[in-house]
């Protein structure tokens, strides 16, 4: 069957109906339990899924989703931005593991644009080369940092540059503005968190050679002259940006880390949302998955509280926005 878009949004509008509302997390916030919030999850997943655990099931959803994706999007090229999250954590997961000599098989995320087994095999047999383009420099980086320093902060800061970067690159050869919006917020907070860090470290110009990345709002040269200067610079810089609700994620991060993550994913979705007005389109699919995985984000946030023994009140306070 030729797929085509109208197909698919229209196949696409009955699904948005199944994703969560506020209340649905209300809900699953008041779970006593972990056993009770996956049977909860289950319930609202209308029992596609069988009894597990929370982060099982969660990854069935995440799963479930691209399945779901590739069956009905005419093409899926266009969502590789999105899969690269998942082929940069799974390198990264490969590299520590094998170099500390650890399991990492209940660490990989699925499915991702290069196959797990490849870079299991790079990594453990040191050929860097028959990785593709995609991973390959990063990876001998990454590994290097490891062997030599054992810095595994610094192995994630290069691993998760190079995958804002990978994200940009392509999200910009689609064409796509909507795609391209929401790879450039991600990015620029992204790359304001990690210059925030590192101004409060004292981070080296060098270092922030490697960590910093484009994202289309701010030059790298601009966020590496406020880094240096100090988190103050920094911030200044990221208020500067309105167009990218800079001037209040700055208060946020005053008040906390965990308010300005909330609040650069929730412009990340308020950009996805845009796409529900679209009605022939990619644009529908992608708001959709963006969704969806915010959604699974919320439910991994809500599980970790439980099972911590966080309030819901406090629980609340972390999730994102919903799409709905």
């Amino acid at each position: 069957m030729v797929k085509s878009y109208g197909f698919a949004v229209g196949n696409l509008r009955a699904r948005e109906n199944t994703l969560l509302s506020k209340s649905d997390f209300a809900t699953l916030m008041a779970a006593k339990s972990v056993e009770e919030l996956s049977a909860l999850i289950g319930e609202k997943s209308g029992g596609v899924f069988e009894k597990m655990s929370v982060p099982e099931l969660l990854s069935k959803k995440q799963k479930a989703l691209w399945e779901y994706i590739t069956d009905i999007a005419p093409d899926m090229d266009i969502f590789a931005p999105f899969l690269y999250e998942n082929d940069f954590h799974n390198l990264k997961a490969i590299l520590k593991a094998v170099v500390g000599e650890k399991d990492f098989s209940s660490l990989l995320k699925e499915p991702s644009t290069v196959e797990s087994e490849l870079i299991a095999t790079a990594v453990k047999e040191k050929r860097f080369d028959i990785l593709p383009e995609l991973l390959r420099e990063t990876a001998i980086k990454a590994y290097d940092i490891l062997t030599k320093s054992g810095d595994t902060q610094a192995c994630d800061c290069v691993i998760d540059a190079a995958l804002t970067d990978a994200r940009m690159k392509t999200a910009n050869k689609t064409g796509n503005k909507t795609i391209i919006e929401l790879i450039s917020i991600d990015a620029f907070y992204k790359n304001i968190k990690v210059a925030l860090r590192s101004a409060k470290a004292g981070k080296s110009p060098a270092f922030l050679d490697e960590v910093l990345s484009e994202n289309g709002i701010v030059s790298i040269a601009d966020l590496k002259a406020a880094a240096i200067s100090g988190e103050e610079k920094v911030l200044e810089l990221l208020s500067s940006k309105t167009n990218a609700g800079g001037k209040e994620a700055a208060e946020c991060y005053k008040a906390s880390p965990s308010s300005f993550e909330k609040f650069a994913d929730n412009m990340v979705l308020l950009a996805a949302k845009k796409c529900k007005s679209v009605t022939i389109g990619i644009e529908p699919l992608i708001g959709y998955t963006v969704a969806c995985l915010t959604e699974i984000k919320n439910l991994r946030i809500i599980y970790s509280g439980i099972k911590t023994g966080q309030s819901s009140e406090k629980i609340e306070e972390r999730l994102r926005e919903v799409y709905g």
